[in-house]
């Protein structure tokens, strides 16, 4: 149920997985997989990619594409969608001081609502899969948001890439 806006590109993904996605392994398998699907997209034509901000997997790509749109000097937007102002109170300091950055970075920030309120998770996962036409995962079956979000965008028929095969290989190699 993609709106009229330009082909868009959302991230979801678990929070607590099981590797350290900074500073193992397996977190930089994870990272090189992400900004190679981010890559793909950007040469597919899309320019606009939004992440939810959650801890862990929605933070890392985020800063991914902020990466390759610095650093790299591709042009594309980052949207920011909160579920609500202050989500990220609730967050450890390091996850609180890289969602800031990420925000002060940002091309623009869109909170759903002012504070929480119930059901505000899910508003913002199907806001990420309305707005868009792919989206880039790491999902590996697990219960919680990302499941909702991987199982709605599947039922949108938005096209879907999910990261979790992969480390699962390289996690058995």
């Amino acid at each position: 149920m993609m709106n009229s806006q330009a082909i868009s590109c959302c991230f979801s993904g678990h929070r607590k997985v099981h590797f350290d996605m900074d500073t193992s392994y397996m977190g930089d398998i994870m990272q090189d997989a992400l900004k190679a699907a981010i890559i793909a997209a950007i040469a597919e034509g899309y320019k606009t990619f939004l992440s939810g901000m959650a801890m862990g997997f929605d933070i890392i790509a985020a800063e991914t594409v902020l990466k390759l749109k610095y650093d790299h000097g591709q042009d594309i937007s980052l949207l920011c969608i909160l579920p609500f102002r202050g989500q990220e109170l609730k967050f450890s300091q390091k996850w609180r001081t890289r969602h800031e950055l990420v925000l002060r970075n940002a091309d623009k920030i869109n909170a759903l609502n002012e504070q929480y309120v119930t059901g505000c998770y899910y508003e913002r996962n199907r806001y990420l899969v309305d707005h868009s036409s792919r989206l880039i995962c790491l999902y590996g079956e697990k219960s919680g948001g990302t499941k909702h979000t991987f199982n709605y965008a599947e039922k949108s028929g938005i096209r879907i890439v999910n990261l979790w095969p992969e480390m699962e290989y390289q996690s058995s190699t």
